[in-house]
């Protein structure tokens, strides 16, 4: 909100919290505004006498004639802070924008100019070329480590639980720490503590009230969203999962035949928020999500194949809130993330010699098979942090904090039972931070602070210095620079040719190695035409001195310290974005040209080959632009329009085949070079073919079964334009032939929206 005392310059806008501080205010006798876009204006009468004033003020939401917006606190935010590469994603705008299946976060970021996707089919955010595990994913302050459903489709957040999005695609402050390339901060909603529905007589009423709830069901999936007050607060709870298979459970139990494979996913979110007494408040909020499949191939003729695969997340977080008086505010967090998958495999060489329903198995027997395999992988974070925001004056602002994270990351493989990889370790990094905002004169802001970091698997102490300046030459015009060093401690092992990000291995940096290391350089510009209408032009240029990639042939007796290999890389581009509100029509526009480089020693010789170990990054797309629109066309009735245009992602060309002769690849002992392998040519050296589609939606609203209901229908891929996932070589064939398989085709969507 944007908080301003009447007939002065002096003002402030709250933070997501709604926290917010004016200081030093002269003696004397103000009104004091608050105003908030879709909210009434609250005037509230004060009185300064040289003491501390706490105000807390409730907005009551208000229907406005979008003509009549005069005050924003993005106004405040770009006139008072120092931020660069930063956008603020609302849930009203996830769920304007035409969707697969339903609305997401991760697909939203994703028309950016900044964020990329290596597919249709990837949800992982590919920010300024790094890899998708150079970026911090925070929910409510606690790291999320794979935020992924259906193999990487959709990300793990519902987006009706979500309040605020902060994204930082470079540059961003030192109380941000352990990642390369971004950081996504996430905020979820706190529950409606007014309009509760008990009556006044009920003694229930003081601890705990329903305000209201939501509902929604789309084609992939059902969920909800319930809130009301608690006890000096408030809660809030959310819910969703899919249905395919239970819809596959009832089609198979009609038919009287086992069923032959299962898949859901589901999540849940808790919020709840109290104030112990004016000072002090608790929230606590809480994450799970799980991803199940289940299949069950082969029989009569063939071996019998059973195959489990469950993976998720979960956290818990409490925060305390201590608020002493106007100038400070201490928050004190104490998490903990586990992310877990398995992955059950199992082979009969003789199925029928045992007949059993297999429609409801999870968990496999490995006694009763002939050949098993079982793989696991477990991240355990316990993540305990403490910051200060001090306000000394409003010239002179200082932030710090620290954090003590604790890890433990378990991977094994058992084969026929017996236990073939066992990779174990318990990383530790202790950090502390300081943030320093000063503005010496009315058109300039500086930004200076440091990180200093100890891994307990790194010798050094590692700091990362930051800074960032921002000039107004004109009240409308911010521009600004940056600098900043930033370490990764963590990375993840994934083939750079994978087509679904399912799940992510995660695995510290090797013992006495130097972490990831990158320098970010930003220069950038900011014009503000009215509220709601902005256009950002930046340039970037970030330098990784370190970084690591998958070993080709690692030693196997040594497997953990020689997972990845060591390497550079740079990357460099230029931005545009242009936000606009202009009556109905709402969204942005934004175009990008980036270029990436990565130098890796992949055969280890010692020798950097040009042609095979400096190559453009998997994910260079050159050029890229992004369209996000919606027009309301009257109270009933809005459209929304994505368009993404980009350059094809790289991959490495075959130009020859050859006969193989491992024993692998043995046609047949007669005939042993049946087979042919690839010629692979240069390193990510050719592209697919340029990227384009366009999604469209329509949402009406209506009253049905005396609920206000919103209908929701989009075309996904509108033009079905053919976009290439891959290329296969047929290489039997004479001459060899290719063949081109694309992302997704055309779609139609629709859901349904209601509200209690």
């Amino acid at each position: 909100a944007n908080i301003v005392i009447a007939e002065t310059d002096i003002g402030t806008a709250s933070d997501i919290n709604g926290y917010y501080i004016i200081p030093l205010v002269e003696p004397g006798s103000y009104i004091l505004k608050v105003m908030m876009i879709g909210y009434a204006v609250s005037d509230n009468n004060i009185l300064v006498e040289n003491n501390h004033i706490r105000l807390d003020i409730e907005l009551t939401p208000q229907l406005i004639d979008v003509d009549e917006v005069k005050v924003s606190a993005e106004r405040m935010r770009f006139e008072r802070k120092v931020d660069i590469s930063r956008v603020n994603i609302t849930n009203r705008d996830i769920r304007r924008a035409p969707a697969f299946v339903e609305a997401d976060l991760f697909r939203t970021l994703q028309l950016l100019p900044s964020v990329s996707s290596s597919n249709d089919f990837n949800a992982a955010l590919i920010v300024r070329g790094g890899s998708p595990d150079e970026n911090l994913i925070l929910l409510d302050g606690t790291e999320i480590y794979n935020p992924y459903h259906i193999g990487g489709v959709f990300s793990t957040f519902n987006a009706d639980m979500i309040s605020d999005s902060e994204f930082l695609a470079g540059g961003f402050p030192a109380n941000y720490g352990g990642r390369l390339s971004s950081v996504l901060n996430i905020t979820a909603r706190e529950g409606d503590s007014k309009n509760g529905r008990l009556s006044e007589n009920n003694p229930i009423k003081k601890y705990w009230d329903f305000s209201k709830g939501s509902g929604n069901i789309s084609l992939l999936s059902s969920k909800f969203l319930a809130e009301g007050a608690l006890y000096n607060g408030s809660w809030m709870i959310s819910g969703r999962r899919t249905y395919f298979d239970q819809f596959t459970k009832l089609y198979y139990k009609y038919k009287n035949e086992p069923e032959p494979a299962s898949y859901y996913f589901w999540d849940t979110h808790i919020k709840l928020k109290t104030a112990l007494n004016q000072n002090n408040q608790l929230i606590y909020s809480q994450f799970s999500g799980k991803d199940d499949l289940f299949m069950s191939i082969g029989g009569e003729d063939f071996p019998g194949i059973d195959f489990a695969w469950d993976w998720g997340n979960s956290t818990k977080n409490i925060s305390w809130r201590y608020i002493p008086n106007s100038n400070y505010l201490i928050t004190t967090r104490l998490s903990k993330t586990k992310y877990n998958f398995n992955v059950d495999f199992e082979m009969d060489f003789n199925p029928d010699s045992v007949s059993s329903d297999t429609s409801d198995v999870i968990a496999l027997n490995e006694e009763s098979s002939d050949l098993s395999f079982f793989l696991d992988n477990l991240v355990e974070d316990i993540d305990l942090n403490q910051s200060i925001k001090y306000i000394l004056s409003d010239h002179v602002s200082f932030e710090s904090g620290w954090q003590i994270k604790t890890l433990k990351l378990d991977y094994r493989e058992i084969f026929a039972e017996q236990e073939v990889t066992n990779i174990n370790s318990k990383p530790q990094i202790i950090s502390t931070f300081v943030n320093v905002t000063l503005n010496p004169i009315p058109i300039i802001y500086y930004n200076i602070g440091f990180r200093l970091s100890k891994f307990n698997r790194y010798d050094n102490l590692i700091l990362n210095p930051k800074m960032g300046i921002k000039y107004n030459p004109i009240s409308d015009l911010a521009l600004k620079a940056s600098y900043g060093r930033y370490s990764q401690f963590l990375y993840t092992i994934n083939q750079e040719e994978e087509l679904l990000r399912i799940v992510d291995f995660w695995q510290p940096i090797p013992e006495d190695k130097k972490p990831q290391e990158a320098d970010h350089f930003i220069i950038g510009a900011e014009y503000w035409i009215s509220t709601g209408n902005t256009i950002s032009l930046e340039t970037y240029y970030k330098s990784y001195s370190s970084i690591y990639d998958l070993n080709p042939k690692p030693d196997y007796t040594d497997i953990q310290n020689t997972f990845a290999l060591s390497g550079t890389a740079k990357a460099y581009g230029i931005e545009f974005l242009y936000r606009m509100n202009r009556k109905k029509l709402n969204g942005w526009l934004s175009y990008a040209y980036s270029n990436i480089k990565r130098t890796v020693d992949l055969n280890s010789d010692g020798i950097i080959w040009d042609e095979k170990e400096i190559y453009p990054a998997k994910y260079d797309k050159p050029h890229s632009f992004n369209a996000l629109l919606s027009y309301q066309i009257n109270k009933k009735y809005s459209l929304g329009l994505t368009t993404v245009f980009s350059s094809g992602q790289t991959y490495t060309p075959v130009i020859g085949k050859v006969h193989q002769t491992g024993v692998e690849s043995y046609g047949s002992i007669e005939n042993p070079y049946t087979n042919f392998g690839n010629i692979y040519g240069i390193r990510n050296g050719s592209r697919y073919p340029n990227y384009f589609r366009i999604d469209i939606s329509l949402s009406t609203k209506s009253n049905l079964f005396g609920l206000d209901s919103e209908w929701k229908f989009q075309i996904i891929n509108l033009t079905n334009n053919y976009n290439v996932l891959l290329y296969l070589w047929n290489h039997t064939a004479s001459p060899s032939k290719v063949q081109a398989y694309s992302m997704f085709p055309r779609i139609f969507t629709f859901g349904w929206e209601f509200k209690i």
